[in-house]
């Protein structure tokens, strides 16, 4: 009985939520009051109270339990369609990068909001999907990954946005986040492709509110043309810069420095003919602490 009585409260969740459920809680309760008061005897109308509240604990406990699971093993299985994707994407490279434009805005306690802009040719043919990585320059407890909120969106030929891209999310360890974003279509070798990210992270640069040194940085394992980080300090905060990378295996790095209309410092990264899998990009230290982070 118990595990029909599960079955029935998870179709019963996904299709009326969570309010439903404790509505229907009450109304249980409220039923096996009534009946006692018919019964007209104090023991009775409390038995069938405690029966009833105990049902629903003890079936509450169950689905809880089994949600748990259903979520551990959803967790596996994007793991392993994130290692299987890696795997094709190893053996048979996909793309190169004809331009990757990213700005990481920073707020005053270090949720950073990224936006970026990216355009790509296929390599070859039946090309279904592009392999991302995100991280924080720390081990960010698992808590927060709950408010973490990405959206990938194709870009169509005009500039215009186009529909949203569906997503494979995990996380290979604290604070690094793996992304599959799949295409509707499979692309064919020679096309390009042009899709934006929006990416909202809460205490992402929380270490450089802080007064650490905290890197920005890119690295691709396809052929770049051409990349541009920028990163937009909260307002009244300066910050010092230096390139990060084997920068003298290669000379198509350059550091700027902008003022934005509203005052804020914005410090830009330029990248060209990055070599495959070399981490480039630029390390920033505030010139003076603003904030402590919380303990996680």
């Amino acid at each position: 009985m118990l595990r029909e009585t599960i079955l029935f409260l998870e179709e019963f969740l996904r299709g009326h939520g969570p309010p439903a459920v404790a509505k229907a809680a009450v109304g249980l309760m409220s039923f096996a009051v009534v009946i006692g008061a018919v019964l007209g005897s104090s023991a009775i109308k409390a038995s069938a109270l405690v029966t009833a509240v105990l049902l629903i604990v003890a079936t509450g406990i169950a689905l809880l339990t089994r949600r748990r699971a259903e979520r551990r093993e959803l967790e596996d299985h994007r793991y392993l369609v994130a290692q299987y994707c890696k795997f094709i994407n190893d053996r048979w490279p996909s793309f190169e990068v004809i331009s990757w434009e990213e700005t990481a805005v920073i707020g005053e306690r270090g949720d950073t909001n990224s936006k970026l802009k990216i355009k790509l040719r296929a390599t070859r043919d039946d090309v279904r999907f592009i392999r991302l990585r995100f991280g924080c320059g720390w081990p960010q407890p698992a808590r927060y990954r709950r408010a973490i909120r990405m959206t990938v969106r194709n870009l169509l030929i005009d500039g215009s946005p186009g529909t949203t891209l569906r997503t494979t999310v995990s996380w290979p360890r604290a604070g690094s986040m793996a992304a599959i974003a799949h295409f509707h279509t499979p692309l064919t070798a020679n096309s390009e492709v042009s899709f934006t990210v929006d990416l909202n992270w809460p205490k992402r640069s929380a270490p450089l509110l802080e007064g650490a040194p905290d890197e920005f940085g890119l690295m691709f394992w396809e052929p770049t043309h051409r990349a541009t980080y920028r990163v937009l300090l909260p307002k009244g905060v300066e910050a010092y810069a230096e390139p990060v990378g084997r920068t003298e295996s290669f000379a198509g790095v350059e550091l700027l420095r902008r003022v934005d209309d509203d005052g804020r410092e914005m410090i830009i990264c330029r990248l060209s003919e990055l070599p495959i899998r070399h981490r480039a990009g630029m390390r920033l230290q505030l010139k003076e602490a603003r904030y402590k982070m919380a303990s996680p």
